[in-house]
């Protein structure tokens, strides 16, 4: 335990070495400690005096900057724990390049819970959302920790889906664990705390960067045992998390999509290079070898309830939706019914949360 306050203090300087480079002074080393007592001349050596991280270093190696670390995060009530603890996850410390440690605002899940991470565009359709709902709605109820970026769209909902089942979310930042980025999701951020926590590699007080985050989705994927991409475009940034998670030796499983989806090119190419079709969370669950408990059978029976107790129209109109868009012209014909009629219905499935009206008159289910 001596040596955290020195993995906390060499940690804080991430944001300006980089990770793989603490790393290779660890081994260097053998430890924090010993990097922050190491004669100057040493440390020049490893690091070259020209070098940028070695100026950070040596500015940063004194008591008073890991005290005001310290003042820092307990002011923003942001915890820390190194690597070395028992208490860091496990899955994320066997990773290549893993974090020395990372700091936290709420409760860390257990390392012997099950964690699996939803990702897909920011820029998504509906589908995308819905399907990132879908899944962690009920993977949530079953005791899985759902694990995601809290960016917008497929992330945002991905929590969103996991907080309505009942169950555990984490958030990995690309910033501080202080900051809420993006702004916009100041509620959404409290609900995962309370839930579980948002974590990140860098220190309080760290805004974001571009740089940052495929950093930050290596610890994505590092948590989990395997990760469901809902949606990802020919040159999608999801796509390197999914290269991250190949080279950690996680599973991958995709949502296979309409072939004419720009944004359902990279799921169904990861199909068919490998990857797991997905069309339920109960796929999820099989392949991880993951059993059900009873508050996802609830859950399901809730939801099966809902379609149970429609009318006989409403109930053919709800069974010629899906999670595709369809337009109201078109919904009239296949489920022949009725102009006038048909608005009464999509009105009464929409205040049953069942359906959601699109802009241009267009209708999905709602799960």
């Amino acid at each position: 335990m001596h040596d955290d306050i020195y993995m906390l203090w060499l940690s804080s300087l991430v944001q300006y070495i980089g990770s793989r480079k603490l790393n290779s002074l660890i081994d260097r080393f053998g430890s924090a400690t010993a990097i922050f007592k190491a004669p100057i001349e040493e440390l020049k050596d490893a690091m070259g005096s020209a070098h940028k991280s070695f100026a950070y270093i040596s500015k940063y190696r004194t008591l008073d900057y890991i005290e005001s670390v310290l003042a820092r995060m307990e002011s923003r009530g942001v915890a820390y724990i190194s690597r070395g603890n028992e208490r860091f996850p496990a899955l994320l410390a066997e990773i290549p390049d893993p974090p020395l440690g990372i700091f936290f605002i709420g409760t860390l899940p257990a390392n012997n819970t099950e964690k699996v991470a939803i990702i897909g565009s920011r820029k998504c359709s509906e589908y995308g959302l819905v399907t990132a709902r879908l899944l962690a709605k009920p993977l949530a109820a079953a005791g899985v920790v759902i694990v995601s970026g809290m960016a917008r769209g497929v992330d945002s909902m991905a929590h969103r889906g996991a907080l309505e089942g009942g169950g555990t979310t984490v958030a990995v930042l690309g910033c501080g664990a202080d900051i809420c980025y993006p702004a916009e999701n100041a509620k959404l951020r409290q609900g995962i705390i309370k839930s579980g926590c948002v974590i990140s590699e860098y220190p309080p007080g760290v805004r974001p960067a571009p740089m940052f985050f495929p950093a930050r989705n290596r610890i994505i994927s590092g948590l989990c045992r395997g990760i469901i991409v809902t949606e990802a475009g020919k040159k999608s940034g999801t796509l390197i998390t999914v290269e991250q998670a190949q080279d950690q030796g996680r599973e991958v499983f995709a949502i296979p999509g309409n072939i004419s989806s720009k944004l359902s090119y990279g799921t169904n190419q990861l199909i068919r290079d490998g990857a797991y079709p997905v069309t339920n969370h109960e796929d999820v669950l099989g392949m991880l070898g993951i059993k059900t408990n009873q508050e996802s059978h609830n859950l399901q029976k809730t939801q099966k309830s809902k379609e149970y107790s429609l009318a006989p129209d409403e109930k053919r109109v709800y069974d010629n939706l899906s999670l595709e868009p369809i337009s109201f012209d078109m919904l009239a014909d296949v489920a022949e019914v009725g102009i006038g009629k048909l608005h009464l219905i999509c009105t009464g499935l929409e205040l049953k949360g069942l359906i959601k009206k699109l802009p241009g008159a267009r209708y999905i289910k709602d799960m």
